[in-house]
């Protein structure tokens, strides 16, 4: 993940990372085949770094290039979301389950995902297939790119940081204090992502304390991420399973009794100040880093 440079004005340098991590997903797509997860994280990016600006651009720009990371989002999770349901039951169920039931269960699921893995797809091929779908994502991609080229970027400021990294962070801790359901998981997991993605930008001000805080933060989005893998694959199951699910399968626990006391330590101790106390920090940061670059 690209980071600002000492020397770099603010508004080109968040530019520069976002075109970067657009061009990269558009690489995953056409240049080898089985990187729809990757060209998924680098989207994640870039829709990061559009939030911490967006406060600062025209809306009607922003709303407009929203929508398009909203599609692509959408295209590439649907794309990624067989091999990584594969994944997490290849990774439950390393032999057959003693029950017959569960058993065929789990051989249905393997089959339809395996048949349906689109991760591994490419957008052409040399017997000259074509994959309209990655053809459609990439021609999102390249639009994407087009409009950011024309960013505003002159609005953003150079002296405070972007207003954005403190929207994300206070969107972080609400959704941190709200009662744990499947749906808050999803929105959770996400902002923490992007916050994770924000910190990044911003790692060479403070390296020690920065890099600290976005490795829990991440730590905690990727324990949150597979306790929502679970339900997923529970739920599939479930619904495989039909009437015979009571029987092969415990029954459900509710996601907030299912949360380690690790995870929810470590997602306290993430967002533990509040976002006045968050920015100023990270405000001094900025100011002395800035300081030191005018001196060098």
């Amino acid at each position: 993940m690209s980071t600002l440079r000492r020397h770099e004005n603010p508004g080109p340098g968040y530019q520069r990372i976002a075109c970067d991590r657009v061009e990269l997903a558009i690489r995953c797509l056409t240049r080898q085949a089985g990187q729809a997860l990757a060209a998924a994280d680098a989207i994640q990016q870039v829709d990061a770094i559009l939030a911490l600006i967006e406060p600062d651009l025209p809306r009607q720009g922003a709303r407009r290039d929203r929508a398009i990371l909203g599609r692509l989002h959408e295209g590439l999770t649907e794309m990624a979301h067989p091999a990584g349901m594969l994944e997490q039951l290849n990774r439950r169920y390393k032999k057959a389950p003693a029950d017959a039931d569960l058993a065929s269960a789990v051989k249905k699921l393997r089959k339809r995902w395996s048949s349906r893995d689109q991760s591994a797809a490419a957008m052409s091929s040399k017997a000259g297939s074509f994959n309209p779908a990655i053809y459609r994502l990439v021609a999102d991609m390249a639009e994407l790119r087009g409009h950011m080229d024309h960013w505003p970027i002159e609005a953003v400021p150079a002296d405070v940081l972007p207003r954005g990294l403190r929207r994300t962070y206070t969107k972080a801790q609400r959704l941190a204090h709200e009662p744990v359901t499947e749906d808050l998981l999803v929105a959770l997991i996400r902002v923490l992502d992007e916050l994770v993605t924000q910190l990044s930008v911003f790692k060479k001000i403070c390296p020690v304390m920065l890099k600290a805080q976005a490795k829990l933060v991440s730590r905690v989005a990727d324990a949150l991420r597979d306790e929502l893998q679970s339900d997923l694959l529970d739920q599939a199951l479930r619904d495989a399973l039909g009437k015979a699910a009571s029987k092969a399968l415990p029954k459900p626990t509710p996601p907030a009794k299912r949360l380690s006391p690790c995870v929810q330590e470590d997602l306290a101790a993430a967002l533990a100040e509040s976002p006045a106390g968050f920015i100023k920090r990270m405000q001094a940061y900025w100011s002395t880093w800035q300081q030191d670059a005018a001196g060098k």
